[in-house]
């Protein structure tokens, strides 16, 4: 561990808290909704060496941004000796296009060396159930989410005009649970994390958890957070002020010198080698554009998705779970095809068929976004599995043809999906507080 020595983990777990409620709004023992991870571990911020602002917004959204060289490249390698983002994964990510109206656009318009990584979220404690009432600030678990994005290097538009950097319109999106870690920051080798997961997945009861199995994920998951964050809070530049991290743009660290540029980049590359191993890998999606580069005149976005598979992802069906029943709504199957205004075949005919639940759960179009948007970006009414792949990227505001959740589009600015903004609310609280 680079910011921490190992000793600090046994002494963080004895020390009685000292700062007080009376610190200021910006410490983590202030909260009046609950307990916060340092309180439930009986130790404080200054024990752990964090700022008083840690975490902010741009702790958990870390934006690279697509301007200029790559900060982490696809190639980048990690403490397994494996690239972060292998050739493997990005042809089989383009093989399970070849089926559909996507065809071969990735081999056609990018190079492997295109790919870079443009933003991750560091999640402390993500739902790791199927349906909101699965007790999502308990059963959570931290992990990282890597979004890697093809970017063309002076790329002339159809118009004529040259752009240095253009983001092209499809990603992929990588997700990392972290390995258990004990109040020494050392990864353990148990299967509590699995044998929780298993049995929310499969739509059990949260009150049929044995008391035992939860007292050790509870317990496993707020170690290992502690050592998440421990290691997260390393990456800041010290010499900038307090506030600085507190909005999500790209990470202040790269608006500065390049030196300062270059140490965060460092350190951002060093961290990642630890928590985004090939073998942990949980879960790849990623979406594209068919071949041209014209997504108003083409208005059509291909999702595929991937059970992470120890590193060796393997494609799988996308699906809806409904966020009341726990029950599959619609099985799309291997892709799902859409537009601005119009879903899946599947799942325009699930619809027609009559599926009140299922029509509840999705973004149909461009109309529902106001109707439907805040609630279906809001954690506590939504998880991932309970909507379509197309109603969580259709979420943008702004610009109804941007699918894209937290990464860049063509020669645009930077997005920040809704959802991402409300899911590092939440993560915020329950670091803070325990949850909501």
């Amino acid at each position: 561990m680079r910011s921490l020595d190992r000793s600090f983990f046994v002494l963080s777990l004895l020390v009685i808290a000292t700062v007080g409620i009376g610190c200021g709004p910006q410490t983590l023992h202030d909260a009046p909704n609950g307990e916060s991870l340092l309180a439930r571990l009986e130790t404080t911020t200054e024990a752990a060496g964090w700022a008083p602002d840690f975490p902010s917004e741009a702790d958990l959204a870390i934006i690279l941004g697509t301007d200029g060289d790559a900060e982490i490249p696809a190639y980048a390698v990690g403490n397994d000796g494996n690239r972060l983002l292998p050739p493997e994964w990005v042809r089989q990510v383009s093989e399970a296009f070849y089926p559909t109206e996507v065809g071969d656009a990735l081999d056609y318009e990018n190079e492997y060396e295109d790919w870079r990584l443009v933003s991750l979220r560091v999640t402390p404690c993500g739902p790791v159930g199927i349906t909101p009432d699965q007790d999502i600030d308990s059963l959570c678990w931290p992990a990282v989410r890597l979004v890697w994005q093809p970017v063309v290097r002076n790329l002339q538009l159809i118009w004529g005009a040259t752009v240095p950097t253009y983001a092209d319109d499809r990603a992929i999106h990588a997700i990392h649970p972290l390995v258990p870690r004990d109040a020494y920051g050392t990864p353990v080798s148990t299967h509590t994390r699995d044998e929780v997961v298993e049995h929310l997945q499969l739509g059990r009861s949260v009150a049929e958890l044995p008391t035992s199995l939860r007292a050790a994920f509870e317990r496993e998951r707020d170690t290992t957070a502690l050592w998440l964050l421990t290691e997260l809070h390393g990456l800041r530049d010290q010499a900038l002020g307090l506030g600085s991290w507190q909005t999500f743009a790209t990470r202040p660290e790269l608006m500065k010198d390049a030196q300062t540029a270059a140490g965060f980049s460092q350190r951002l590359t060093e961290f990642l080698a630890e928590v985004a191993v090939n073998e942990h890998l949980a879960e790849m999606t990623a979406f594209s554009l068919p071949e041209g580069r014209e997504p108003a005149q083409v208005d059509l976005w291909v999702f595929v998705a991937f059970d992470g598979n120890r590193g060796n992802p393997v494609q799988k069906n996308l699906n809806v779970i409904g966020r009341f029943s726990g029950q599959e709504l619609v099985n799309i199957g291997p892709s799902e095809s859409v537009g601005v205004g119009f879903e899946d075949l599947v799942v325009e005919e699930a619809l027609a068929a009559g599926n009140p639940e299922l029509e509840a759960s999705l973004i149909l179009g461009v109309g529902e976004i106001e109707t439907k948007g805040e609630l279906v970006s809001d954690p506590y009414e939504f998880l991932v599995p309970n909507t379509s792949c197309a109603s969580c990227h259709r979420l943008n505001n702004d610009l109804r043809f941007n699918f894209h959740a937290l990464s860049g589009f063509e020669n645009n600015e930077f997005f920040v999906s809704p959802r991402v903004v409300k899911d590092v609310q939440r993560e915020l609280a329950w670091v803070r507080y325990g949850g909501r």
